[in-house]
């Protein structure tokens, strides 16, 4: 099964890179191989299917997925790829946040944290001095209450910023995808930020496409609310 999650994974991001914007300027952050999704702290492959969703094998529909690249492209309103994030359980997530600092010691970026509105951490990989750049984001998830976790964790998500308000993003999603998933809107104090799209799930592996509105501004996120939690390499 790891072959075929993989496929679908690398089958995605080539989806994404007709739009040249939604690639890894830096390609050391993230790459997809038959049987790896390398970065900088490693194969995260493992870490997702260690606890497996219990929802059952849903296909990703590609075509319909190129359909709203196309349309979002064509309507000029994909600003960047913002990142591609990872959640997963974990037995510790202080642990889980010192392992990834001690592994990205050896490499050219950094770990951040933002303040959490749920129950997992909000780490990111890369480097904010350039920051319209892509990051990754790792969410280890140690204990919630939700009783639907064993459903939705663990997933990967594929966050674009976009020039839309929720409302645009969900009519377009809506007229193409044509799912009977509603997309979920992510709001923090009462402003939606992010319009989750359910994509499909593999080998127990949840897939989503989260569709940034307006109301995000990068650059402050990157200044101001990412905290970077690792130290300056002597060597620079």
């Amino acid at each position: 099964m790891t072959y075929e999650i993989m496929n679908v994974f690398k089958k995605i991001f080539s989806v994404l890179s007709c739009n040249d914007t939604l690639v890894f300027k830096n390609t050391h952050l993230l790459d997809c191989s038959d049987t790896e999704i390398s970065t900088p702290v490693g194969n995260i492959l493992p870490l997702l299917l260690e606890h497996k969703s219990k929802v059952s094998d849903h296909p990703v529909h590609f075509e319909l997925l190129k359909q709203l690249i196309d349309r979002l492209t064509s309507d000029q309103s994909i600003v960047r790829l913002n990142h591609v994030g990872f959640c997963y359980k974990v037995s510790s997530q202080e642990k889980e946040k010192e392992r990834l600092k001690e592994l990205i010691k050896q490499t050219e970026f950094h770990v951040y944290q933002e303040m959490s509105s749920d129950d997992g951490l909000w780490l990111f990989i890369g480097d904010t001095s350039k920051w319209e750049e892509a990051l990754i984001e790792l969410l280890p998830v140690e204990k919630t209450k939700d009783r639907w976790v064993d459903y939705w964790l663990p997933h990967m998500h594929i966050d674009i910023d976009t020039t839309f308000t929720a409302q645009e993003i969900e009519n377009r999603v809506r007229s193409i995808l044509n799912t009977s998933i509603k997309p979920y809107l992510i709001t923090i104090d009462g402003i939606v930020y992010v319009v989750r799209n359910y994509l499909g799930s593999i080998d127990g592996v949840n897939i989503y496409l989260d569709l940034a509105t307006r109301s995000r501004n990068v650059q402050f996120a990157r200044q101001h609310l990412l905290t970077r939690i690792t130290k300056i390499n002597p060597s620079g």
